[in-house]
């Protein structure tokens, strides 16, 4: 084991995954979350928890099983997220206004409250976000998405004014678009390049984990890339 144990949810897939592989080339203890069956092709060390991260609980036994492995988090990097565009507030159904609320808020605070606690109670500890330059610049059809984003930089703010001052830094890495083949597919005349690419966030998320990122916190971080 190393000196520092990192807990990271939504890194078993997507550019989540190039979250995952830096923590473990930098030398981190890793716990990940997922849902459903244990990815076959995680990197040798990392503890797999599968969790329903919408169930405060569930939350609570991945940081258990963090604890018991590993006997310390020192870094929380909450990845875990989804965008839904669904049509204008009015026309769009109930279900994914909440679903998108769950997803990209309530699995963060679920996550940040269980690993608060050790936190504290080492007096050090990181917690990252992702957030959305939607949030600053909405769009018209992903409400539920601008909403849940939003409301997330108020939850690292929240956590920042509490527990700063307790050794406990929060901050937000703010994501425009991401270079993943659902954002290519989906813009498939848009130049590529200027995009943020999974490695890029990675190495800002990794960076804002550790200490060499002290005194850092309550920041909102924008990786737009060129974009």
């Amino acid at each position: 084991m190393s000196d520092r144990a990192a807990v990271l949810t939504g890194v078993t897939g997507g550019w989540g995954r190039a979250v995952l592989d830096r923590f473990v080339e930098r030398g981190w203890d890793v716990t990940a979350t997922h849902r459903g069956d244990a990815p076959g092709d995680l990197p040798a060390g990392v503890l797999p928890v599968e969790a329903d991260l919408t169930d405060p609980a569930s939350a609570e036994a991945v940081v258990a099983a963090a604890l018991e492995r590993f006997g310390r988090v020192d870094a929380l990097a909450n990845i875990a997220g989804g965008f839904a565009m669904a049509g204008r507030i009015d026309e769009a159904p109930v279900d994914v206004w909440r679903s998108q609320l769950a997803v990209n808020l309530d699995t963060a605070y679920n996550m940040t409250r269980a690993a608060l606690r050790p936190m504290r109670a080492a007096g050090r500890g990181s917690v990252v976000y992702i957030g959305s330059s939607a949030a600053e610049r909405p769009f018209p059809g992903a409400a539920g998405y601008i909403v849940s984003k939003t409301a997330l930089a108020g939850l690292m703010r929240a956590v920042d004014a509490e527990v700063r001052t307790e050794g406990v830094r929060a901050n937000t890495v703010v994501v425009k678009i991401v270079d993943t083949p659902r954002n290519r597919a989906e813009n498939p005349d848009a130049d590529f390049s200027r995009w943020t690419s999974g490695a890029d966030l990675a190495a800002v998320v990794e960076w804002l984990c550790g200490d060499d990122s002290a005194p850092l916190s309550g920041g909102m971080i924008p990786a737009y890339g060129r974009a």
